[in-house]
């Protein structure tokens, strides 16, 4: 249909012989009195027909002394060249089908292998570097492949293994700190307590409570890093019961209250019962991490809200707070080890090493869960979540 509709030239009904009639001032017939034979294509007189025409010299003693002229006037040529040029097209167009299907096939095959690897880079970020089900109990997808996608992919696997063993080592250099520094932090102690009771002259007193200055805050360093070492075990040795979230949840808001100070806090509970399989006093301690996140960048007449709702198969804890808003560089290592969004601590203020929104992590993952942080709209302030799931139940038997 498109090819007579643009290019094909409409066929009428067969005309008598006779309308075109041979014509002797043609091309072919000078260049056949000139002794070379000719033959050659015109169009006919009627539209839709041809006339093939074939001149010959008649020589005598190699002179020429006439002209042979045939002409055969048909208007089946054209239609036999529409059909070839017709059938033609129509095997161009099924090759073109054919390999547009193969492209296709291949684009599509491509296109989900990318995507394999994308779910599995992005499962891997969500969990730190850790390759949940795949690298911990097989390998990364599509690592045994021949091609580049193969290569990629194996790539990607030993970029996520040293992601997974630096975030490992992140997640235990507190404890490694807080041993390690212990012993020397005594020995530097012991030599200022005797110094202490020597006599020095009065111009090093001053460097000698500069230096004991020091060694309190390197203390109170050592034992916030200690005290997050034990809440990691306690966190993972914590057994789950049966609770009321509910009832957890309107406990910490009801203590956070004189705390708040000339800030209003609320409290959003649902109106029946959240029973959940859970540690109730991981979570409690979770809160009082993420209240006193909140409290410090909230402003003095500033407002919090500490509410609770179910969602599909657990429930999800938020506390969002009126303050400024999360840097974009910093969202997705806020609940990282050693991480803090605090400016640095004046004299006398106690020292902040990011481990609250850390703990605050490992609750969550306790649970089967995650902790997530976003900003509130308008950016009025920012809200920190923990998503909790029943923890699994064990078998008691003999």
């Amino acid at each position: 249909m498109i090819y007579r509709s643009l290019l094909a030239n409409q066929l009428e009904d067969a005309e008598p012989w006779t309308e075109d009639a041979p014509r002797l001032d043609t091309p072919e017939v000078r260049t056949a009195h000139a002794g070379a034979p000719k033959a050659a294509w015109r169009e006919g007189e009627e539209r839709g027909s041809v006339v093939l025409a074939t001149a010959v010299p008649i020589e005598r003693q190699h002179q020429v002394v006439g002209v042979l002229l045939l002409e055969q006037a048909s208007r089946a040529v054209p239609l036999l060249a529409n059909r070839a040029l017709l059938g033609l097209m129509l095997t161009s167009f099924g090759v073109l089908l054919v390999a547009g299907a193969i492209l296709l096939a291949f684009a599509t095959r491509l296109s989900l292998r990318l995507s394999r690897l994308r779910d599995a880079a992005e499962h891997a970020q969500l969990n730190d570097g850790r390759l949940d089900g795949q690298i911990l109990h097989g390998r990364f997808p599509m690592t045994e492949a021949d091609d580049e996608i193969g290569d990629l992919a194996r790539s990607f696997e030993r970029l996520f293994e040293v992601v997974g063993g630096y975030t490992d080592y992140l997640r235990t250099l507190a404890s490694k700190l807080s041993h390690e520094l212990n012993t020397p932090l005594a020995i530097v102690k012991s030599s200022l307590d005797n110094l202490e009771h020597a006599e020095l002259p009065p111009d090093a007193k001053p460097y000698l409570a500069r230096a004991r200055d020091g060694v309190a805050r390197l203390s109170a360093l050592v034992r916030a890093m200690s005290e997050a070492s034990r809440m990691e075990r306690a966190i993972a040795a914590a057994e789950p019961e049966d609770v009321d979230l509910r009832e957890v949840v309107r406990g910490c808001a009801d203590a956070y209250r004189p705390l708040a100070g000339t800030r209003q806090l609320e409290c959003v509970l649902p109106d029946a019962p959240l029973r959940l399989h859970c540690a109730p006093e991981p979570i409690a301690q979770a809160l009082d991490k993420l209240f006193d996140n909140a409290l410090s960048f909230t402003p003095a007449d500033g407002w919090l809200r500490l509410s609770l709702r179910a969602i599909d198969g657990g429930a999800e804890i938020e506390l969002a707070n009126q303050g400024p808003p999360l840097p974009a560089a910093m969202q997705g290592r806020l609940f990282d080890s050693l991480v803090s969004l605090r400016d640095k601590a004046t004299p006398g203020d106690a020292p902040h090493l990011g481990l609250g929104l850390y703990v605050a992590r490992l609750v969550a993952e306790r649970h089967g869960g995650v902790a997530l942080a976003r900003n509130l709209d308008g950016g009025s302030g920012v809200a920190f979540s923990l998503r909790l799931h029943s923890m699994p139940r064990h078998r008691l038997g003999g």
